[in-house]
């Protein structure tokens, strides 16, 4: 694919010498295409068949006059781009919340009445503007409040409808979708009542709940993927509708946030079902940061290369000149064909600086590369389901500890059962209480044909019941023991380590024991144990081969990021344990950076570095 390089935002409804004046800036940029929100309710506006155009094509005439190719952002599902006349229909059906029971205008994802309105308006915005030969890409603004293929969660304006962040499925169409799910997964009620622990006596009596209202943590989380994979659903039918029609022109579907349980996204398969449909994703969250954009985007970079979707970033808001060079060494770094900008984070800055130019001196950094990663981070969604929260601190504290030194890969429950270990040397699993059978069985797996894992928990699966296949590559059994209480710890020194050599002391109130006979200590009680466990070692952290593999295990606190005046004395033990085991087992050294740079990228030979002055360079 040919390098996208989009802006949105140029001053449309100013004088013609503005309008002119703004494109030709984007051009000498090096910007490729100037993305328009292109409401339904604008070139449909009075009933169904009333097409007109005449709105938008002003502005992409003076579009294509500069030299630039038109990025509609083809906006259908949100209450602020239909027309009257449909919310005003009998085939109109908004989201009702299960929290209040009241009504949102944007269209339901479960409505069928609304997939022909797609179809059909799609194939007329098609029809009108593929003969132009001025599209570079289209995006689909399929629902949520600005198009995203989420839930709806703060709505457009404050008060003009009910919106809030919660769970959008209490409608009649979602209830009869989810018993549809439930009968497909599990047959009978007899089946539904034994997984959930449940007493129904059909299945007319199933319908959503809210998680204080379960039957039990098992149907919560079975409620939690049919509403996701629901979003999913609707996302490949758009899609499909939409390659159906724009053929050859790339098409992306807009999604965002950081896969709150609210937001129904599942960046996995949502990466997935673009890839099915020659397609691609723009993700709209990065802000300033480097380490915090990485984190914010890992996950559904993974999946994209995983599965063969291409990729766009856009910011969520107003971005700095320093962050104009951090969001583009990003995307040059993850390989990414398209890279999004708005206007006023180019040419709208207070202090007058032209961020401009930093797009021009990078722009043959953006396109299409594949990195050669060796370290993966688990990114537990069933257990943020249970948790209803995103991933983690300590997911994301490690993930930027990780960055820099390798580049790494973030890989869900789903990613996992699709075979994405099969290029991993090390995968690391922190802070995870839930997980598939299925994803932690392939785990398992992999560590026995030769991988390396570092974790800190041992999750039960989907139903909340012990693993005991995955629990083996830990040496734990049946008798073995998580046993608490305040302690000092002594480091076994191994010859595999490297820093960690120098943590000789680490405090901790978990630990174990009764573990198989072939775990190996890495830090052990000094003194023995008694009382009824008998005399014993506790381990706070150990080490099992398993086949081929190996797996650690670290029960001890992680201060990644403690503060300086904590009243536990912060230790770089686990730390040190990622560090030493990436430099052994990942198959490759470690990038080191010099003093100014902020983070470097390997391809290829060399390295793409970006430095504390917002200079990107190579080494």
């Amino acid at each position: 694919m040919d390098r996208e390089i989009a802006v949105c935002g140029v001053h449309f409804e100013t004088d013609k010498e503005t309008i002119r004046k703004q494109l030709a800036q984007l051009k000498a940029d090096g910007v490729t295409s100037v993305q328009i929100y292109c409401h339904w309710n604008k070139f449909e506006p009075e009933a169904r068949g009333s097409f007109s155009f005449d709105y938008y094509d002003e502005m992409v005439k003076e579009v294509q006059n500069a030299g630039l190719r038109f990025l509609p952002f083809l906006l259908l599902g949100p209450r602020y781009s239909a027309p009257d006349w449909w919310l005003k229909e009998p085939g109109h059906t908004g989201m009702i919340c299960l929290e209040h029971g009241k009504e949102c205008p944007v269209e339901s994802i479960w409505n069928p009445a609304f997939r022909k309105e797609i179809e059909r308006v799609y194939k007329a915005f098609a029809e009108h503007y593929l003969p132009w030969n001025v599209l570079e890409s289209v995006q689909l603004g399929i629902n949520g409040d600005y198009g995203e293929a989420i839930m709806p969660v703060v709505g457009n304006w404050p008060g003009a409808y009910h919106t809030h962040r919660g769970f959008w499925c209490g409608g009649e169409d979602a209830k009869e979708s989810f018993r549809e799910y439930l009968k497909e997964h599990f047959g009978t009620i007899e089946g539904l009542n034994e997984r959930w622990n449940s007493h129904y006596n059909n299945y007319q009596e199933v319908v959503p709940f809210l998680k204080e209202f379960r039957p039990s943590l098992t149907a919560y989380l079975d409620l939690m993927d049919w509403y996701h994979g629901s979003m999913t659903k609707y996302s490949d039918f758009c899609l499909a509708a939409a390659k159906k029609v724009f053929k050859e022109v790339p098409v992306y579907l807009c999604t965002g946030g950081i896969e709150e349980p609210e937001h129904a996204s599942s960046f996995a398969e949502q990466a997935k079902v673009a890839a099915k449909n020659g397609c691609g994703i723009r993700l709209t969250n990065e802000g300033n940061n480097f380490f915090e954009n990485f984190y914010l985007t890992i996950h559904m970079q993974s999946a994209c290369e995983q599965y063969g979707a291409f990729l766009g970033l856009e910011p969520v808001g107003p971005i700095l000149p320093e962050g104009v060079a951090v969001r583009t060494y990003g995307s040059a770094a993850y390989g990414d064909v398209q890279i999004f900008h708005y206007y006023g984070n180019l040419h709208g800055q207070e202090d007058g600086r032209n961020a401009g130019t930093i797009v021009k001196k990078y722009e043959d950094l953006i396109g299409e590369r594949r990195l050669d990663r060796k370290v993966t981070m688990f990114w537990p969604i069933i257990d943020s389901w249970a948790k209803s929260t995103q991933v983690l601190d300590n997911i994301r504290l490690a993930v930027s500890e990780i960055r820099k030194s390798y580049d790494l890969n973030a890989a869900d429950e789903k990613m996992i059962a699709d075979g994405c270990l099969k290029d991993t040397k090390v995968l690391v699993l922190l802070d995870t209480a839930f997980s598939t059978r299925e994803a932690l069985l392939k785990v398992a797996e992999w560590v026995k044909e030769g991988g390396t894992l570092i974790a800190n928990c041992h999750p039960f699966d989907e139903t909340c019941r012990r693993v005991p296949e995955f629990e083996a590559v830990f040496g734990m059994n049946d008798e073995s023991e998580e046993v608490w209480g305040h302690s000092e710890f002594a480091l076994c020194a191994q010859d595999w380590m490297g820093g960690l050599k120098n943590c000789v002391h680490q405090h901790s109130m978990i630990a174990w024991n009764k573990l198989e006979e072939d775990v190996i200590p890495i830090f052990e009680n000094s003194a023995r144990v008694g009382g009824e466990n008998g005399t014993q070692l506790a381990y706070c952290a150990f080490e099992r081969l398993y086949g081929k593999g190996r797996a650690f295990y670290f029960a001890a606190p992680l201060d990644l990021d403690a503060m300086a005046d904590a009243i536990w004395t912060p230790s770089p033990a686990f730390r040190l344990l990622l560090e030493d085991c990436c430099r052994e087992y990942a198959g490759e050294e470690p990038m080191v950076l010099k003093e100014g740079q902020i983070v470097k990228t390997r391809i290829g030979d060399r390295e793409l570095v970006l430095n504390e002055n917002h200079e990107i360079s190579w080494e």
